[in-house]
């Protein structure tokens, strides 16, 4: 037990020092591509950008933004502005032309000419320019000289079509001075023009930085895809337990939005309406994905999250998802701003109600709050990013990793629990055998005691099933089989039989003048005179406080009016209850079976003459 006990202390060190060490690989991944890799910004000044040797000295390129020549509502071509006298404006080479970081607010559906003039300090020598997403169609001039396009640019909006094609443009050798001319026209997004700065820089380290985000979201979605096997796999082994099968459709969700980012587009631009499916399939995995980030949460912690606060947030998500799938790309801006307000409150309550799950001492909580605090700290950094507040990079792909790490952390708990628990109870199975052993040669003499016993009371349980108590002859239920075979009888060689339903008269009055114990011996003692004034083959029951009901097989109605009479005076014939001598009478209905009769029919019958009886002064038998 002490070597055990050591070696799971030595067990559980290890797994933490190794599970630190995989965290701290992350910190070169988040410098390289957050910090490393992020291009310093060169500020345009009246649509002219001067490129100094030395501004390069760092291996990054260079963000063109600053202050672009533009033209609104006007798609010019080079030629056209040179020395043109169409008025332009000035307007910032990021942030899209309606973004607010400009004097003039345009509307987001449109279109419109950029223009800089790039002057260089040295010959252009292996130079290329990144064209980031551009909403939501372009044309990109170096010079007069098209160089790259995306979907259709037309000033119609019904001419318009939007595309994604993201490209790394060389610029030619030997160039001292060029001009970027960008046209722009957007009818099918919120964000019309140049969201993010056109990037200036060496072609290899523009095509490796690409490469490397590429290679990045590959190794981001294979760990999704691995993961969300993994945990169907768990499902389809335990499908009682939906914890997996949420995570393997969260992280599908996820494996969606890191598909449909900026540099992995290619992969579907050229499906028929690659714009329109990019941009509805990247929506909805965000608005999808924090409600089943929050059910996923609320599965594995249930007692510490609020059920009509999480129902709440369900049904606005799937409304958002539904607008999302149902509504034109254009509107999404709208409904983007306020839903990343309400994805921001549901993380910060998640981290709460995760926070008060570690509290209790929920086994897992500890961990998964520290995953969840490293993906949503990333997720609000993005969120923040793409709204201009920051620029500190793109970093929630990581976080995700993060995430993933943790929650297979708790997996992985749970079943070393259960694995445990396994071992202890195999070794209370094996005691138990023992005991079981020593017990084995008493069991069957028990068993044999058992089963005399279960015979003896399935006897008596028998005789109380189908017996009054009191006055041992049968109840309801048990005429109800005597009966049963009398119609089938009936119906097949149409053997007649008659029912009489007899009542002891004024019998509250017995009761309640000489107690309950007398009329109790009246109904004994009548029922004892019954069963000695009938056949062996006629049954008798108790139906109920002081009515008997007699079955007469294989008898007419004359049979059975003589043989109710006949019980009747032998009932009236003597005081009943000696030595107080109560005097006793009885009335009587008597129903003969017809061909359309059911049980119900012929007693409704018998008891209509017996109500007869009673109208007519009682003591008498009809029918």
């Amino acid at each position: 037990m002490l070597r055990k006990f050591h070696m799971a202390i030595w067990s559980k060190a290890l797994s933490i020092a190794l599970f630190f060490v995989t965290m701290l690989l992350f910190l070169p991944l988040i410098y390289h591509f957050g910090i490393a890799l992020q291009p310093a910004t060169k500020q345009a000044f009246d649509g002219q950008v001067t490129i100094q040797t030395s501004d390069f000295s760092q291996g990054k390129g260079l963000a063109l933004d600053g202050d672009w020549s533009f033209f609104w509502q006007q798609l010019l071509e080079p030629e056209q502005i040179s020395g043109t006298t169409k008025k332009s404006t000035l307007i910032k080479g990021s942030g899209g032309w309606q973004s607010g970081k400009h004097d003039l607010n345009y509307d987001a559906i449109g279109f419109a000419t950029y223009h800089l003039d790039v002057a260089l300090q040295q010959a252009a020598s292996n130079l290329a320019i990144r064209i980031p997403q551009i909403e939501s169609a372009y044309r990109l001039y170096i010079d007069t000289e098209l160089m790259a396009s995306g979907g259709l640019v037309t000033d119609y909006l019904s001419a318009g079509k939007p595309g994604y094609n993201t490209a790394i443009v060389r610029i030619p050798d030997g160039l001292k001075a060029f001009s970027i001319t960008i046209q722009v026209s957007n009818y099918h997004s919120s964000w019309g023009g140049l969201w993010e700065p056109i990037v200036l820089g060496d072609a290899d380290s523009l095509h490796t930085l690409q490469r490397d985000k590429v290679a990045l979201s590959l190794f981001i979605m294979g760990a999704l895809l691995i993961t969300a096997i993994h945990s169907l796999i768990q499902f389809f082994l335990r499908p009682t337990d939906n914890i997996p099968l949420v995570f393997a459709c969260l992280c599908l969700l996820l494996f969606l939005r890191e598909f449909t980012i900026e540099h992995m587009t290619f992969a579907l631009s050229a499906l028929s309406g690659g714009f329109v499916l990019i941009t509805k399939l990247n929506f909805f995995s965000f608005y999808a994905g924090i409600p089943t980030a929050l059910y996923f949460f609320h599965l594995s912690y249930y007692q510490e999250f609020h059920r009509k606060y999480c129902s709440f947030v369900y049904i606005l998500c799937v409304i958002f998802s539904a607008f999302v799938l149902f509504f034109p790309t254009r509107y999404f801006g709208i409904s983007l701003v306020m839903f990343e307000v309400i994805a921001v409150i549901v993380m910060f309550y998640i981290l709460q109600r995760m926070w008060v799950a570690m509290k209790n001492g929920q086994k897992g909580a500890g961990v998964m709050l520290i995953g969840s605090v490293i993906a949503f700290a990333f997720a609000v950094n993005d969120i923040l990013n793409v709204s201009g507040v920051i620029t500190t990079g793109r970093f929630f792909s990581l976080g995700i990793v993060g995430f993933i790490m943790s929650q297979s952390f708790v997996t992985n708990t749970r079943f070393n629990h259960l694995i445990s628990n396994n071992d202890i109870l195999t070794d209370k199975l094996k005691e138990r055998n023992a005991d079981l052993e020593l017990l084995g040669e008493l069991l069957e003499t028990k068993v044999e005691q058992r089963t005399r016993q279960l015979k003896l009371a399935n006897i008596e349980l028998k005789a109380l099933a189908n017996n009054d108590p009191l006055t041992n002859v049968f109840n309801r239920h048990g005429l109800q089989q005597f009966i049963q075979a009398a119609f089938e009888r009936y119906r097949r060689s149409q053997e007649l039989f008659c029912i009489v339903l007899i009542d002891f008269d004024h019998f509250k009055d017995i009761n309640d003048t000489y107690g309950h114990d007398v009329g109790d011996i009246v109904l004994l003692t009548g029922a004892d005179l019954i069963k000695a004034g009938i056949r062996e083959q006629d049954k008798l029951a108790r139906w109920g406080g002081e009515e008997f009901l007699v079955l007469l097989p294989n008898t007419d109605l004359q049979g059975a009016l003589a043989i109710s009479n006949k019980l009747k005076n032998a009932i009236c014939a003597k005081p009943i209850g000696q030595p107080i001598g109560v005097e006793v009478s009885v009335t009587g209905g008597v129903a003969l079976v017809n061909q359309d009769d059911t049980f119900d029919t012929l007693f409704k019958r018998a008891d209509d003459a017996l109500y007869q009886g009673k109208q007519n002064g009682r003591n008498q038998i009809c029918s």
